[in-house]
């Protein structure tokens, strides 16, 4: 694998972190749920704190990162104004 640089490296640790958490969160909550809830948890959670990267609510010491679609040129979160986060609750289960 190629080295990566210092804003790549700080999201993939970013990523870990994200990964790492949702599943010990998922261990410590209460069972009662079925297998199928509980994977719904856990995606929307990663998915979640993912978007929250993108938000700028991640404290990334590179700064804020943001996606942009190619063919546009055109930033995600603008046209209009959104928190990724926030939007997506409305569209994931689990996400509650």
């Amino acid at each position: 694998m190629k080295r990566l640089n210092p804003v790549q490296r700080e999201f993939m640790e970013q990523l870990a972190a994200i990964q790492e958490f949702s599943v010990q969160s998922a261990l410590c909550r209460n069972g009662d749920c079925s297998l199928q809830e509980q994977l719904y948890d856990v995606t929307a959670d990663v998915i979640l704190s993912v978007l929250e990267i993108f938000d700028g609510y991640a404290r990334m010491t590179s700064g804020s990162l943001s996606i942009v679609c190619e063919k546009t040129g055109k930033p995600l979160k603008q046209n209009p104004s959104i928190e990724l986060h926030d939007a997506a609750v409305n569209y994931l289960k689990g996400a509650e």
